[in-house]
């Protein structure tokens, strides 16, 4: 390979990394990056720690509605673990970090995930502790179930369609780019 393909083939790279990088973290504001860095000094872990093959939020391979509802328990638990340090710490300009990172967690949570968390947690706690070997609750779910069933056969439909739409959208839009 001559030196002018690689000079190309370098350039590429980078530009492919750069891109790659910048689109990563376009929404995290400057100061909110630097409080997050100076907590990230004042709560160092080892490498080993860090990088252990666990991580505390593992990445997901949900739709994008379901992506929503556990978004929104996700920012709950960094808001719980905010808390927790704000309760162990006496430095203050670490709880000012703090305190700024979570207020714009809760800004976020609020205006864009579900802001029904508590609720919504009780719910699935409530439904997870049913007892299904109990006859009284299997003849209650019997007569439940018609109702149910409705629900989610809509609630299918409706998300079935919304995929089919997009699909459409996509199609629409690679004959209109082949066209022109």
């Amino acid at each position: 390979m001559d030196v002018l393909s690689r000079a190309v083939m370098c350039f590429c790279l980078m530009g492919w990394m750069t891109l790659g990088w910048s689109n990563a973290a376009q929404y995290t504001s400057v100061t909110m990056k630097s409080n997050i860095d100076k907590l990230k000094v004042h709560y160092k872990i080892s490498k080993d720690q860090l990088f252990n093959g666990n991580p505390v939020f593992p990445k997901d391979t949900f739709e994008d509605s379901e992506r929503r509802v556990l978004m929104s328990v996700v920012l709950d638990v960094y808001l719980s673990i905010f808390s927790q340090m704000l309760n162990q710490t006496g430095d203050q300009e670490v709880r000012d970090s703090l305190n700024y990172v979570k207020g714009k967690i809760q800004h976020l949570q609020k205006q864009y995930f579900l802001g029904r968390i508590p609720e919504l947690r009780t719910h699935l706690q409530n439904l997870w502790a049913v007892k299904t070997s109990d006859t009284t609750v299997q003849g209650k779910a019997l007569s439940e179930l018609v109702t149910i069933y409705e629900k989610a056969s809509k609630l299918a439909l409706k998300i079935h369609l919304k995929k089919d739409n997009r699909r459409k959208r996509r199609q629409a839009q690679r004959l209109k780019s082949s066209i022109m």
